[in-house]
């Protein structure tokens, strides 16, 4: 997280994805609007990043995000 620091004030609107292929209960870095973290992966990863990329994150982003994936 302090090498993230750096990069924002450099760049601040850099922002992180954090792919864990294993989730747990634990993350990398701590959510916030420039940082998103993915536990799992599949096909629908891409389109979850270009989302966070284009928009950032918010709940009602990430909920209709989630309930039009289809299971």
């Amino acid at each position: 997280m302090n090498e993230w620091k750096i990069l924002k004030k450099r760049n601040p609107n850099a922002k992180l994805v954090c792919i864990d292929l294993t989730p747990n209960t634990t993350t990398q870095a701590h959510e916030r609007s420039d940082i998103l973290n993915i536990g799992g992966f599949s096909d629908n990863v891409f389109s979850t990043i270009a989302q966070f990329v284009k928009s950032g994150s918010n709940a009602a982003t990430w909920v209709r995000e989630i309930e039009a994936i289809e299971l």
